[in-house]
């Protein structure tokens, strides 16, 4: 009996193409001198996935509490003592998820 066609994947040789294709890992924010760093979505683990995803529903959620699950809170109060503003947010937001392609309400699912 012969073996089933397969394809095979090595994660680290993937991970290590995407990282070549995308150029980065993490963004760079800069405000005021001060610097604070995100990872890219790409990169995020599948459990942090879906505790963002289980934020997006939750109503009481504030849009803050992404970062800050990407971060951490101290980084994300910083940021807004220093005057971050929703325009700033989502500009952030969209550095972060623009490695993958995917834009603020869009996801990477086929709608068939």
């Amino acid at each position: 009996m012969s073996k089933p066609n397969r394809k095979r994947l090595n994660l680290e040789t993937l991970r290590a193409q995407r990282l070549e294709a995308q150029g980065s890992k993490e963004i760079e924010v800069e405000l005021d001198d001060e610097k604070f760093v995100f990872p890219c979505a790409a990169w995020w683990p599948m459990k942090l996935v879906k505790q963002i995803r289980a934020l997006e529903k939750d109503e009481n959620a504030d849009a803050t509490d992404m970062l800050a699950l990407i971060s951490s809170r101290e980084q994300v109060d910083r940021l807004i003592e220093l005057g971050l503003t929703l325009g700033d947010f989502m500009d952030i937001q969209e550095a972060i998820q623009g490695d993958m392609g995917v834009g603020s309400g869009e996801s990477t699912s086929s709608s068939n």
